[in-house]
């Protein structure tokens, strides 16, 4: 009931593997990119309750 489908032959560049080693290197060493974080409110101090 499956049909074999035919293999496809994926054609890559002569450089490809080099091109994405090379990518993959800049990517590693670039630092971080994080969005800037937003302004912090300084914490709420909390009431102390003396009813025990």
């Amino acid at each position: 009931m499956t049909k074999d489908k035919p293999k496809v032959e994926i054609e890559l560049h002569p450089d490809a593997w080099e091109r994405f080693e090379r990518a993959a290197e800049v990517v590693g060493k670039s630092p971080p990119q994080h969005r800037d974080s937003k302004e912090t409110k300084p914490p709420r101090k909390k009431e102390k309750n003396d009813d025990r």
